[in-house]
C-alpha cells in the first residue's frame, strides 16, 4: 500500500510541484516523451487516449496531460485531495490494489515517484499491465541508489531507492518488459552524496522539501535543462533518478 504522505508534506506538496526546480524540470522530460509518443501514434486522437496517472495527488500534472487525453487518477492520501479541486472526479481517493475496479483500458499509465513509497511493488506493476491495453506504455520514474539515501528519503516514507537492475527485475515479475531505462539528474548525484555527508555529521529530524531561494530555484533549473538536452541522451551509468519506459511482456 501507499504510506500516507505526512499532512505538513500535503500543505507544502502544491507549492513545491508548481515551483521547486526538480519537479519543474521532471515535468519537462517527461512531456517531451509523451509528445515524441503522441507524434508516433498520430493516428490517435486525444479525445480517445486514455491516460492513468497512479499516485496523482491533487490532479497536478492533469493539466498538461490532458492535452493528450482522457485523464484519470488514483490517490491512496484523501489528505492531499481538495474535495472542492477541479479534478476532484477524476481521482479514485484509495489504494492502487484490486479495489481499483475503472472498467476500461489506458493506452498510457504514469507512475512518476510513486512505487518507491509502496511495501509491494510488484503487485502495482502487475495491476498497472493489467489495465493497459495492447500497445500500451507505461512511464515510471524511481529515486536511484541506495548510496543516496538521506533523511529526504526518511521523510518521505520509502521503501528502497532503485537500480536498473531491481527495476528490471520488479517489472519482469509483474508481465511487463522495459523498453527503454536510464538513469538522469546526473549532477544532483554528486550533490546528494554532499547531504548524505553533511547528515552523517549534523544531526537533524527529516524535514520536508522546501523551494529554495529564486536565484538558486533559477540556476538548479537551467543547470537540469542543459543537463536533459546534452548529458542525458549519453546514457550515463549513474544519476539520482532512474527513468523506464515498460510495456506488456
Amino acid at each position: 500500500e501507499f504510506s500516507q504522505v505526512q499532512s505538513e508534506y500535503a500543505k507544502n506538496y502544491r507549492q513545491l510541484y508548481h515551483h521547486h526546480w526538480w519537479w519543474r524540470s521532471r515535468e519537462s522530460y517527461i512531456l517531451k516523451t509523451l509528445n515524441r509518443w503522441h507524434h508516433e501514434a498520430q493516428e490517435t486522437l486525444p479525445a480517445t487516449r486514455e491516460i492513468l496517472d497512479v499516485g496523482c495527488g491533487d490532479g497536478l500534472f492533469f493539466p498538461a496531460l490532458s492535452q493528450f487525453g482522457n485523464v484519470t487518477g488514483v490517490e491512496s492520501d484523501a489528505e492531499i485531495v481538495d474535495p472542492v479541486g477541479e479534478f476532484y472526479e477524476q481521482i479514485h481517493i484509495g489504494l492502487f490494489d484490486d479495489s481499483y475496479q475503472p472498467r476500461r483500458q489506458f493506452q498510457w499509465i504514469t507512475m512518476l515517484d510513486v512505487i518507491e513509497h509502496m511495501p509491494d511493488a510488484i503487485s502495482a506493476l502487475q495491476l498497472a499491465g493489467d489495465l493497459l491495453t495492447d500497445d500500451g506504455k507505461v512511464l515510471i520514474t524511481v529515486p536511484a541508489f541506495n548510496l543516496l539515501w538521506t533523511k529526504h528519503d526518511d521523510f518521505n516514507h520509502h521503501q528502497t531507492r532503485y537500480t536498473k537492475r531491481l527495476l528490471k527485475q520488479q517489472t519482469a515479475q509483474a508481465g511487463l518488459k522495459i523498453v527503454n531505462m536510464h538513469y538522469f539528474y546526473h549532477w544532483t548525484f554528486a550533490a546528494k552524496l554532499l547531504v548524505r555527508l553533511k547528515e552523517a555529521i549534523v544531526t537533524a529530524p527529516p524535514a520536508s522539501a522546501q523551494v529554495p531561494a529564486p536565484w538558486v530555484n533559477k540556476t538548479c533549473q537551467t543547470l537540469c535543462q542543459i543537463e536533459q538536452r546534452l548529458i542525458t541522451p549519453l546514457r550515463l551509468p549513474f544519476g539520482s533518478s532512474l527513468f523506464a519506459i515498460a510495456v506488456r511482456a
